[in-house]
């Protein structure tokens, strides 16, 4: 999954949830931690893991609660921002979910297909596939930053912010 759409889901699931623009951008770009294994050569390492999130996250927990129990919720929202990160790349190919627990990377490949025709068939394919964890240096990485499809899906979820932002300028005005 490119980075732009790591990054425009969480952000338009901040925003739905009330937060305002600047902490809602702020909150995303943490989904992108995930793909800095990038800069090493190294892609879907123990970044994108969710037992690693979960071991750097809870100690992170905890010290936002002992210094400022009110600041606990963005914590959470962190913590939920990289997962999503996770979560995105699971139908995108081989991830390491759960490693160490589990020491094969995991693909979810899903697919909803209809047959128009003389009859209507509707198949629907689910698969998991796994093979071994391995984190290898690659010599060099071609990534997407984003796709001519990942931008237009972007661009369509931002528009009604856009418009809505639009629409109370011009009520100020």
């Amino acid at each position: 999954m490119e980075p732009l759409v790591h990054f425009v889901v969480p952000l338009v699931a901040f925003m739905l949830l009330g937060f305002d623009l600047r902490r809602s951008f702020l909150l995303s770009l943490l989904a992108l931690a995930p793909d800095l294994d990038a800069l090493f050569l190294v892609h879907r390492s123990l970044t994108h893991s969710l037992m690693t999130l979960l071991g750097v996250s809870i100690p992170i927990l905890i010290a936002i609660y002992r210094l400022k129990p009110m600041a606990l919720k963005y914590g959470f929202m962190g913590l939920l921002s990289v997962a999503s990160h996770i979560a995105l790349d699971l139908p995108a190919g081989y991830t390491p979910v759960l490693w160490p627990l589990y020491n094969y990377s995991i693909w979810i490949q899903a697919e909803l297909s209809a047959h128009i025709g003389s009859a209507l068939t509707v198949a629907l394919h689910l698969h998991m596939l796994t093979e071994p964890v391995s984190f290898e240096v690659a010599g060099s990485l071609d990534a997407p930053l984003f796709t001519g499809s990942g931008l237009i899906a972007s661009l369509v979820v931002l528009a009604p912010f856009f418009v809505k932002r639009l629409e109370q300028r011009f009520r100020r005005a």
